[in-house]
């Protein structure tokens, strides 16, 4: 992704009032957007690598049927994963696709080498964070992801969750009390 990709949130909004418009080209400057991190958040909730571009497609095409609809009472991108949420919950309830237990092709398909040794390494990584969120529910996964990797708060992830706050720092509780009894720091040695 380049630099042209990456907007403030004032830029964000200005893309959506031109969606309202059908404007296809705001849609599409969006979509390049928050493709990378709908892509690694989706992938980790459903843990099916058939799905995310499709799951992303849906979101996107809710972005563009709804636009109108964003009533401003939260940041544009709760309002997006928010969406993401509920259409991966969605694709998990649906189950018509078999699960995957690697996504080691997302991951090296994704991962940005700066050298051999230092990409080897970042795909390690990727790969025992993978496996040691595969533990978790769908739920306490997007808690985690929403927290640590999109930088959001928990008001922010009740929002897009549709819950209570506290009922995302339970989630947040149990899945860090779920992650200290599966792995540890030894688990992860890289050298």
């Amino acid at each position: 992704m380049d630099n042209k990709n990456l907007c403030s949130n004032n830029e964000e909004k200005a893309l959506l009032l031109r969606i309202c418009n059908a404007d296809q080209t705001a849609l599409e400057r969006l979509y390049h957007h928050y493709y990378p991190r709908l892509f690694r958040f989706i992938g980790r909730i459903t843990w099916q690598e058939d799905l995310i571009d499709e799951i992303i497609n849906d979101v996107m095409f809710t972005v563009w049927e709804k636009a109108a609809t964003y009533n401003h009472q939260c940041q544009l991108s709760t309002w997006i994963f928010g969406i993401a949420f509920n259409k991966a919950r969605q694709a998990i309830r649906n189950g018509n696709h078999a699960h995957e237990d690697s996504l080691d092709e997302m991951d090296a398909d994704n991962v940005a080498f700066a050298s051999p040794d230092a990409g080897l390494k970042q795909l390690e990584m990727t790969d025992w964070l993978d496996s040691a969120l595969q533990v978790l529910s769908p739920e306490q996964r997007a808690v985690i992801e929403l927290t640590y990797f999109q930088g959001l708060h928990y008001s922010e992830i009740a929002v897009l969750m549709d819950c209570p706050e506290n009922t995302v720092k339970t989630r947040m509780h149990y899945a860090r009390k779920i992650l200290a009894t599966h792995i540890s720091v030894d688990d992860y040695t890289p050298e």
